[in-house]
């Protein structure tokens, strides 16, 4: 359905979350969990996505896809050039800052994150929907992996960058991050063909400003629990979470 160009907001009738809140909810307190729902379910029109430059640079650079041994050095010019045009707004001034600082705390950690042998490449679908317990989850990933085992399966992982320059006391970087590696460890195994097998150690969430690599691993099967019981939680409080107080979309159903 179009959404007029009036309204401010949009309406979420059934359960839907990206991974990033997901892996947010997880480690909310009660306050901030009604928070999550209420931008999941009434969230605005516009979305402002911030580190789009230094998400490319750093997948493009992992992935080997451009021939250039620079590609970081490449971006992170670009972004000084662009931080000295005349009439750049504040957000894109910030932006722009926010990118570079990723972008430089990859390059420090590159060499220590234990992935240099690792073979990435562009995904082959940009974006996923889960279904877990009612809810819908969508998955994007950034990277993916793919080695083949002696019996000539084709062994896959998927990778999400995570960029988060402060954690906080409601956003634990590595729950959030464990999180993330095992939904994508998910979707890769739902989507698995003829002859493909998914590896968990493959599957992961590389925490860019902190220069860390976290694995869907051993603990998968425990986690995947968990998130399994947040979500039917999720579905369960959705209906009683009520607009923001300056909410301007769809009417919305009396239930």
């Amino acid at each position: 359905m179009k959404i007029p160009a009036s309204y401010t907001h949009k309406y979420h009738q059934n359960p839907r979350l990206s991974a990033n809140q997901v892996a947010d909810y997880l480690s909310a307190n009660a306050t901030n969990r009604r928070r999550i729902l209420s931008d999941a379910k009434y969230p605005p029109t516009m979305i402002l996505v911030r580190y789009e430059d230094a998400r490319t640079a750093v997948a493009t650079h992992l992935a080997k896809a451009r021939n250039s041994k620079g590609i970081l050095v490449d971006v992170l010019n670009e972004l000084a050039h662009k931080l000295k045009q005349a009439g750049i707004t504040n957000w894109k001034k910030t932006n722009h800052n926010l990118c570079i600082e990723a972008i430089e705390a990859f390059q420090s950690a590159e060499a220590k994150m234990g992935i240099g042998t690792t073979k990435f490449r562009a995904p082959n679908r940009s974006n996923s929907r889960l279904k877990i317990s009612g809810v819908n989850v969508s998955v994007s990933l950034d990277l993916m992996t793919e080695t083949t085992d002696a019996g000539g399966n084709k062994v896959l992982g998927g990778t999400v960058l995570v960029f988060s320059k402060s954690g906080g006391p409601d956003r634990n970087i590595e729950a959030r991050c464990q999180a993330i590696a095992v939904l994508a460890q998910q979707v890769v195994e739902e989507f698995l063909g003829k002859n493909e097998v998914c590896d968990p150690r493959l599957c992961m969430a590389i925490d860019v400003f902190g220069g860390r690599v976290y694995r869907a691993g051993a603990r998968q099967k425990r986690l995947l629990k968990t998130i399994t019981n947040s979500c039917e939680e999720v579905a369960t409080l959705w209906p009683s979470i009520k607009p923001p107080a300056k909410y301007n979309g769809p009417p919305i159903p009396k239930s």
